[in-house]
């Protein structure tokens, strides 16, 4: 960007400051934010205290315990999902163009995104309309098909005591990240699983409630199954995950 145009938009900033959206915000590079994301300053700065925070733990200069009540007690960590445009007048919301080309329309276009959350309570999440989130389905101990939010493009590693756990990574720093039925998080250490995941076949009642909660009929590109180890159970569960390109 040339001086001139640097000018004029820091200009613009300082005039209109608050009522301007993340996608508005995006050409100049905050503190914090990553690289080519419409990203607010608020945004860089509070994202640069939770790799702080993530970096001290996974350095063990900080405890579990100390972690999880950062995250509860100031605005969560960062959660992968879609979005739509006017989902950036959120708060601590980081958004990308999306790679894929269902995503890309005209009328209905979609953003990659990661939204800052301390928990995925389905009742709270439901209030962001611009906002939308991953599902996992499976099965309860009754058999019948349920569906849990999850980040965007993973797959659970295993089950412990009904949660599902995630290995992430932020910028070379990786965590631990355990999700429950209710949407509860808690940051824990990077750990293998004790039996890998296996391919497997999606049964009909766990596609029909996954399509069911899609955002639409061509929204994903695909669904596939997989079966995740239950260290509580000793033994394997399936779960079915959705794919949109990325």
């Amino acid at each position: 960007m040339s001086f001139r145009a640097s000018l004029i938009l820091s200009m613009t900033l300082l005039i209109l400051g608050p009522n301007l959206n993340a996608l508005e915000y995006s050409k100049i590079d905050f503190e914090g934010c990553p690289e080519n994301s419409f990203c607010k300053k608020e945004t860089g700065a509070n994202r640069k205290k939770w790799l702080e925070e993530l970096k001290k733990f996974t350095k063990n200069s900080i405890s579990e315990q100390t972690i999880n009540e950062f995250v509860q007690s100031e605005y969560g960590l960062p959660i992968s999902s879609w979005a739509q445009e006017d989902a950036s007048l959120q708060p601590n919301i980081l958004m990308w163009d999306s790679p894929c080309k269902q995503h890309q329309g005209t009328l209905n276009k979609f953003y990659i995104s990661e939204f800052f959350r301390k928990n995925l309570a389905k009742k709270e999440l439901s209030e962001f309309r611009n906002l939308f989130f991953s599902r996992a389905v499976m099965f309860d101990n009754k058999n019948q098909a349920y569906s849990m939010i999850v980040p965007r493009g993973d797959a659970p590693l295993f089950i412990k005591d009904g949660s599902l756990y995630y290995l992430r990574e932020e910028e070379g720093y990786f965590y631990g990240l355990l999700i429950d039925r209710d949407g509860r998080l808690r940051v824990t250490k990077a750990i293998k699983s004790p039996e890998l995941p296996k391919e497997a076949v999606c049964s009909k009642d766990l596609t029909t409630l996954f399509m069911r909660e899609a955002p639409g009929a061509n929204f994903y590109q695909g669904q596939f199954c997989k079966d995740i180890w239950d260290t509580t159970l000793k033994s394997y569960r399936t779960v079915l995950l959705g794919w949109s390109c990325n």
